[in-house]
């Protein structure tokens, strides 16, 4: 099979999602702004992941039977992993929604070559980017703005959740729904970690997914952040094996349309991560780091829509948080 090569226009955003995007960095901007206020902490937080379970650092080594090697610049990189929680405000480090991010930075001499924001839902639930973008302006305007403009921001977040509901009641994102489910009480280290959206890799067009070697799925700490560094000191180890799903046909592995499951396209290894050293999550140069997908080299940059809005938003992110940081 041939696999389909990237092309401009799947990251061609309209006039009024672009209006939309602008509205949505300044919201971003508002919730970074406050974020001290409304996490209690002496710093400006990430206006989404807010909470750093671990920062773990190891290596990540090509596979052998890879056939695109020369897209990256050494068969072995230095990985950093921050692991963290999906939700904007920081939330306890006992269990909670399993919602969980495993951002890998892949880089060379301390030059980076990869970033890859994963996640462990392979889904994505809204397919309008209009509406998406809707739901993210009301969402942060309802945390930063005032008691009084809550309910409204409160409507419109119900509101939108009502228009997106359709975009969920195919039967491979409920499959999904129910997978996870089943998995809500697992270790954290034991997860699929995915990218959700499409990535290049060369000129080919792909789905990243980060799977675990031989990680139980229960382990012994109630806390999240003691789990992890509980399991490190005892294995001494974390392996998983990244992989890339190839896209031949936009009818079975559409590039815009991320609320269903890729079909007839099967994961190939891409290579092996390992990690084998906790760092102190507590470390601001740690915290200040972006995992900014769109900072990535040409051939492993994002692709499509929903992707493409993520580097306006990353970037609005990190220079407010810098602001206000730097001045602390």
């Amino acid at each position: 099979m041939t696999k389909r090569t990237y092309r401009a226009d799947l990251d061609l955003l309209t006039a009024k999602e672009l209006k939309l995007l602008d509205e949505a960095c300044t919201a971003i901007e508002k919730f970074v702004k406050k974020s001290p206020e409304i996490n209690n902490q002496n710093l400006a937080t990430r206006d989404a992941h807010a909470t750093s379970y671990a920062f773990v650092k190891g290596s990540f080594q090509l596979d052998d039977d890879f056939e695109e090697k020369e897209i990256f610049p050494a068969k072995n990189l230095d990985c950093l992993i921050r692991i963290s929680n999906a939700h904007m405000k920081i939330v306890r480090q006992d269990r909670t929604v399993p919602a969980y991010g495993f951002s890998v930075k892949l880089s060379e001499k301390d030059t980076t070559i990869a970033n890859f924001p994963l996640v462990n839902f392979p889904l994505f639930p809204i397919v309008d980017v209009s509406r998406f973008l809707q739901l993210f302006i009301s969402i942060n305007n309802y945390f930063s703005e005032a008691a009084f403009q809550k309910f409204w921001n409160l409507f419109k977040i119900l509101q939108s959740f009502l228009y997106i509901i359709p975009d969920t009641l195919n039967v491979s994102f409920q499959n999904q729904v129910i997978r996870f489910l089943r998995q809500w009480r697992n270790f954290i280290l034991s997860f699929d970690y995915h990218s959700i959206g499409v990535y290049r890799l060369g000129d080919a067009l792909v789905k990243l997914r980060l799977v675990p070697i031989h990680i139980p799925k229960k382990y012994q700490d109630n806390k999240i952040d003691l789990s992890i560094e509980s399991y490190l000191r005892e294995h001494k180890i974390y392996e998983a094996e990244l992989q890339a799903q190839y896209c031949y046909d936009e009818k079975y592995q559409p590039v815009n349309f991320l609320n269903k499951m890729w079909k007839k396209s099967e994961y190939v290894p891409v290579g092996k991560i390992t990690i084998t050293e906790f760092l102190n999550k507590n470390d601001l140069a740690l915290e200040a780091l972006s995992f900014n997908p769109f900072d990535n080299i040409a051939a492993l940059q994002p692709v499509g829509k929903l992707q493409k809005l993520r580097d306006a938003a990353y970037k609005t992110s990190l220079e407010t948080r810098n602001k206000i940081n730097n001045k602390s």
